[in-house]
């Protein structure tokens, strides 16, 4: 996976009319490492039903952070995107600001990568269901309805299914992780205990951008099981 991502935290439920805080984090799998840059991250909350509403960041200890008013009852989605920008990546797995070119004590073996982050997680305002769809983000995991403790998900790439994506779940508090495998039509599920998860997936993929030689995203999505 890649060595950091983001991860959106706040109640997992909530009141109509009632002021939800959620916070931006930045960091490895739950483990808050360095603050996001507002200048490079959006946050959005989607009603049910209705188009993405944008969120005002602003810095909060070591994190991003924002608030919204549900003024409806259903599962609300917030969505987070982070451009980090061009990374060179040394032989030895260090991520240096910027392209190659910028680097050339590190030979011929660094390679420049463009870095996206996503993140999604529901927010439930008294209701259960149902749960939303796909809203096209670059890369997505799209949770879909709970059956008992098993929890399916659909990964998608540009809006459509991705096949072979390997997806990881960790768990505040528990050493090992887990993963599963996407199907054919994008498909995988996990059976989950109640906790803290963070569910992610990578793509890698060459590069549009002029000075870059892959665009590497990974998108999460979190959710307090119960």
């Amino acid at each position: 996976m890649a060595p950091h991502n983001i991860w959106i935290q706040c109640a997992p439920a909530a009141r109509k009319g009632q002021e939800v805080e959620c916070r931006l984090h930045y960091g490895h799998y739950l483990e808050v490492d360095g603050k996001a840059q507002a200048a490079r991250a959006r946050l959005w909350a989607a009603p049910p039903g209705r188009e993405l509403e944008p969120l005002a960041l602003a810095e909060r200890d070591q994190s991003l952070a924002a608030v919204f008013t549900p003024a409806e009852r259903g599962v609300y989605a917030l969505l987070a995107e982070y451009d980090r920008g061009l990374w060179t990546v040394t032989r030895d797995r260090r991520y240096l600001p910027g392209p190659a070119a910028e680097h050339p004590g590190e030979g011929q073996s660094a390679r420049t990568i463009q870095l996206g982050y996503f993140a999604k997680r529901l927010v439930f305002v008294d209701a259960d269901g149902p749960w939303p769809g796909s809203f096209g983000m670059e890369l997505e995991i799209v949770p879909l309805a709970p059956n008992g403790d098993e929890l399916e998900m659909l990964v998608q790439h540009r809006g459509r299914p991705l096949p072979g994506a390997q997806v990881h779940a960790y768990c505040r508090g528990k050493p090992r992780t887990r993963f599963a495998v996407t199907g054919a039509d994008g498909k995988a599920d996990f059976g989950l205990r109640p906790g803290e998860w963070l569910l992610l997936v990578r793509h890698e993929e060459p590069a549009a951008v002029e000075g870059a030689n892959f665009r590497v995203t990974n998108a999460v999505f979190g959710l307090t099981w119960q």
